[in-house]
């Protein structure tokens, strides 16, 4: 969650979403982005304000904070107070070197039994995992960091600490336990009368409700609290941020008048305070704006203006998202020439970042659309080959970084374990020396001994506990990551790519429109595949939208023998949800086992049964050849809603049907 104070040392950006709602209404990929401080990496701010670095600076002279930490003549306080703001200054931008310094603090603290600055130095090394998203490592040093400030009664500190912990639960869609810690700071804040930090608070809660679809009344009710604090507070930096939030809201709602008034007054401030960074995204978002009120002389100019301050401050991934930006802009007006020549400087911009990247990845997508509008069909394929060379390599990355993540839950989980033992390891030896010196004494020695009975039953009690956690841990870890895996295997058929493929070869020479709609609905059906890989759920409606794209496809592989019929009342689609890619993998095993003509095309019905239960159904008429079958798909489907509920997902034959029935939640 964002950091108000953050907007001080050269962060931009806003705090809620990227894209608009009413983006979808145009065919490309998201034609106006809305740039969001939510956003992690490079551009990830920090909503608290960092323990000891309330007056920290843009320009951080490390010379000096270095030299003061080498003076052994300054006191303590003041030696720790310089480490704690060089790690703070390094945590966003360079996170090893924060967390080295701060281990070097937190060895120094120790060593002078200084609890707070123990507390601080954790609570930097927090941060620095959070920014390489490390959240199980982050989580374990900020609940340190707690324990040693409740154990100080540092309330204030605490506040802060509990402001991050949400953060990294925000990150990880936990939104219950993030409330949970952000009340506690807001708790805290109020009851020292801290105003400023409650008003950051409420910053805060805004955020998170803001990421979760129907809370705008929640989201609006709580910015305003943090405006009326700021207001009577002077906080030029508060009030930017509650500004340019409150636009972003009103875009969402598309009110672009409200929208636009809160942009000019975040540019206005940001202005004054001579935030240059700042400045360049509200000018993006000024553009964005601009762009859906179709005032597109004016959003030019400040895309414009923004690539020339991302071109002085050598900021390569500002300036490639400025481009194409500027390129999706000029695709919405058809002018395809123009879209062609800023997507193309992206891309060059993007690859000078080095590796895949996501600003390489949009910039081929607008090459695709642009090249696709022009009827240049063999430049659109070769970017869309790229488009999706660039999403298999970032969701490999991806998959690697989850896979260590869970990982280091279960090391954590193991070693939590182990010290469980030796704590009763150390206990059983205590009584044993308490044995040992009182043999001689009959009455100590009986009492002795019914010590050590009872401590050793204890040790074998908790040791099999234990034992028996490790097993059940180990056992979810290695379910959890073959579910994962199965999912990811059965998410990109190539042999239905393959056929695809194949069928576009021959449409493109006998209809070049339907070719164009085959192309359009392709790129849909992956984009949705790997954008919702994350999802634990999506709404009904969600999954339907690529149901239609997806059948859409199938339709045109088999012509008349297939069909999708979907009987679902409006009023659930945005109520009720489902497992992503579970709609996809029963239609996927119908076509798969089952035969089909036009005299008798396969119909797959999708209806909903109460209470809230997706029924699925297919004729029962098996291929000649059955299909050689692994069983992974509807079983990845099983294992995967085990999970998320009690209900299970039943499969079997009724009335020559084959029917799945799968519970919405």
């Amino acid at each position: 969650m964002p950091n108000v104070e953050c907007f001080e040392h050269g962060y931009r950006g806003f705090a809620f979403g990227e894209t608009p709602k009413n983006a979808d209404l145009i065919p490309v990929r998201v034609v106006f982005r809305f740039r969001s401080i939510a956003m992690q990496k490079k551009y990830a701010l920090f909503f608290w304000l960092v323990l000891g670095a309330a007056g920290l600076t843009a320009q951080v002279n490390a010379d000096s904070l270095w030299q003061m930490w080498h003076n052994s003549s300054l006191h303590d306080t003041t030696r720790l107070r310089a480490l704690n703001t060089l790690a703070f200054s390094y945590a966003n931008s360079k996170p090893d070197s924060a967390r080295i310094v701060a281990e070097l603090q937190l060895a120094f603290a120790r060593g002078k039994k200084m609890v707070i600055w123990q507390a601080r130095a954790l609570n930097s090394m927090g941060l620095a995992c959070r920014v390489q998203s490390d959240y199980p490592k982050a989580i374990q040093h900020y609940e340190e960091s707690i324990r040693l400030l409740k154990q100080a009664g540092d309330r204030s500190n605490l506040a802060s600490v509990y402001g991050n912990l949400a953060d990294v639960y925000r990150i990880q869609s936990d939104l219950p336990k993030a409330i949970d810690y952000i009340s506690k700071t807001l708790a805290l804040a109020e009851a020292t009368g801290d105003r400023k930090k409650a008003a950051d608070a409420y910053v805060s809660i805004a955020t998170m409700y803001y990421e979760y679809p129907g809370n705008e009344g929640k989201t609006l009710e709580y910015l305003n609290k943090a405006r009326l604090v700021y207001e009577s507070l002077k906080s030029e930096v508060g009030l930017t941020l509650v500004y340019g939030n409150l636009s972003a809201v009103y875009l969402d709602r598309e009110d672009y008048d409200k929208a636009l008034e809160f942009n000019e007054k975040t540019i206005a401030l940001q202005k004054k305070q001579g935030n240059t960074l700042g400045l360049a995204t509200s000018l993006h978002n000024r553009a964005t704006i601009f762009g859906y009120q179709g005032r597109h002389r004016e959003a030019m100019a400040d895309f414009n203006r923004e690539i020339e301050i991302f071109s002085d401050l050598g900021d390569l991934e500002g300036l490639a998202d400025a481009y194409n930006s500027m390129g999706e802009l000029w695709l919405h007006q058809g002018r395809y020439i123009l879209a062609i020549d800023a997507c193309e400087k992206a891309l060059q911009t993007a690859r000078q970042m080095g590796g895949p990247n996501l600003e390489a990845q949009y910039a081929c997508e607008c090459l695709y659309h642009a090249y696709l509008e022009q009827g240049n069909y063999r430049q659109a394929l070769l970017f869309l080959q790229q488009t999706m060379n660039l999403k298999d390599s970032l969701q490999q990355y991806e998959t690697a970084q989850r896979l260590k993540q869970l990982e280091v839950q279960r090391q954590i989980a193991f070693d939590s374990l182990n010290r469980v033992q030796e704590k009763f390891q150390l206990e059983m030896t205590h009584q044993q020396a308490i044995r040992r010196k009182d043999r001689t004494v009959g009455l100590v020695a009986a009492t002795g001994l019914g010590l050590l009975v009872i401590a050793l039953v204890r040790m074998l009690y908790f040791r099999r506990r234990s034992q028996r956690l490790q097993v059940e841990s180990d056992a979810m870890a290695r379910q959890q990551l073959l579910n994962e895996v199965a999912l990811l295997r059965t998410q990109v058929n190539p042999h239905f790519l393959f056929n695809s493929l194949s069928i576009l070869t021959s449409l493109v020479h006998v209809d070049a429109l339907l070719a164009e709609q085959f192309i359009d609905q392709l790129s849909r059906s992956y984009r949705y595949i790997l954008e919702q890989k994350e999802n634990t759920l999506v709404s009904l409606r969600t999954e339907l939208e690529f149901i239609q794209s997806y059948a859409f496809l199938l339709k045109i592989r088999f012509e008349n023998k297939f069909d999708v019929q979907i009987d679902l009342p409006e009023e659930v689609l945005d109520h009720l949800k489902i497992a992503p890619l579970t709609l996809q993998l029963l239609i996927e095993n119908a076509v798969k086992h089952n035969r089909m003509s036009v005299k008798e095309p396969l119909v797959v019905t999708v209806s909903i049964e109460q209470p809230q239960t997706l029924l699925v159904k297919n004729p029962l008429r098996p291929r000649t050849t059955p299909a050689v079958s692994t069983g992974m798909g509807l079983q990845n489907i099983m294992n995967r809603y085990a999970l998320l509920t009690d209900q299970p997902v039943w499969a079997g034959e009724a009335e020559d049907q084959f029917v799945v029935k799968v519970p919405l939640l």
